[in-house]
């Protein structure tokens, strides 16, 4: 039975979101359904319409939900073990670890909740329909993290260099995680934080050593 005028849209808003990311953590998104996600926190699913437009739009905010969490996972981690580094380092040293320690755990991160992962990189918005400001805000936010370590490597870069290193950089880490994760890389999955490494390292090195040739 509906439990009709027990919580307000918002509160159904945020039970119908966990409701889903609980289930993609247990099965696949193509089992799941509007109708199942209703059943599961005790409403119908015109309901379910009437706050979030669709069964699409629904799967949206999940979306953005998963890149707040994975913010969160990034910022918690990094900070806390940078952090615990007693030993002195020097300001580009440090951005260079930041970046690779949120490769490691952006991967660790997809590799625990695979499906969500998935679902946020292959779920777009209807056709004519932009995302919403705050699901763009997440999206941007993710990003700033890598700029503003980039943006300490290179500080003469113009803020157009920064925004596509990142995008470059983030691409190839991103790649490597999807193919660790579906099994695609051939090889012990174990060594896919070395090869995450050997990416950062790899990609920092040729952009600095072609600043420095730009200089001359």
């Amino acid at each position: 039975m509906a439990r009709r005028k027990e919580h307000t849209h918002g509160e159904i808003h945020d039970m119908a979101i966990k409701s889903v990311m609980q289930y993609l953590h247990i099965a696949s998104l193509e089992s799941l359904s509007l109708r199942k996600v209703a059943t599961d926190i005790g409403y119908a699913p015109s309901t379910l319409i009437n706050i979030f437009g669709s069964y699409q739009q629904l799967l949206l905010s999940v979306s953005e939900q998963v890149l707040i969490d994975l913010f969160e996972h990034l910022t918690s981690s990094t900070s806390d073990e940078i952090n615990h580094n007693h030993s002195p380092i020097h300001a580009t040293e440090q951005a260079q670890a930041s970046i690779e320690l949120m490769a490691h755990r952006y991967y660790q991160f997809a590799n625990e909740h695979r499906v969500c992962f998935k679902l946020v990189f292959e779920l777009s918005a209807p056709e004519g329909v932009s995302l919403s400001s705050n699901h763009q805000q997440a999206i941007d936010t993710l990003f700033s993290l890598v700029s503003e370590q980039l943006t300490a490597l290179f500080p003469k870069a113009d803020h157009v260099e920064i925004i596509m290193m990142s995008r470059v950089l983030w691409g190839g880490i991103h790649g490597l995680t999807c193919l660790g994760i579906d099994g695609k890389l051939f090889t012990d999955q174990t060594a896919l934080p070395a090869m995450l490494s050997s990416h950062v390292h790899g990609y920092l090195l040729g952009m600095t050593q072609e600043k420095d040739l730009s200089c001359c």
